[in-house]
């Protein structure tokens, strides 16, 4: 048992990782590259970013849910409510992270709104999981 509570942990982490880290890479680095780009270029270039990230997406929502839920249901016995207060807000947190993700799996140029809200979507998304990573921090470390 320790070690698939062990691999759960891991693969939690990992997804964890890999999603938050690539919203801080769109939103520091490739958002403002695509700038400087003309439009037309940027949209083509960002529609074939937006393909080949989907799968990705999708695969780590799903085994962040599948792992956190897991990890959860293993770990609940005699917290405190502070405990879930925190994991209530990480919760919340994360489940704004996978709405962005979610919308933004649709290319640009299909909603022209949603477009001119990409750079602010991507931005909250980032500055959320960095958050969802501080309380997970906070709850191992703690409780």
């Amino acid at each position: 048992m320790q070690v698939l509570d062990t691999l759960m942990q891991w693969l939690h982490i990992t997804a964890a990782v890999t999603g938050v880290g690539a919203f801080i890479y769109v939103w520091r680095v490739l958002g403002p590259s695509l700038a400087e780009v003309p439009q037309e270029a940027r949209w083509k270039l960002a529609a074939q970013l937006v393909a080949r990230a989907r799968p990705l997406s999708f695969t780590v929502i799903a085994v962040l849910v599948i792992t956190g839920l897991y990890n959860y249901l293993t770990r609940i016995t005699e917290r405190p409510p502070s405990y879930h207060m925190i994991l209530g807000v990480k919760i919340l947190l994360a489940l704004h992270v996978f709405t962005v993700a979610i919308l933004l799996a649709v290319p640009p140029g299909v909603n022209p709104a949603r477009d001119a809200r990409r750079p602010r979507l991507i931005a909250g998304a980032a500055i959320s999981g960095i958050i969802v990573l501080l309380l997970s921090a906070y709850l191992r470390r703690n409780y």
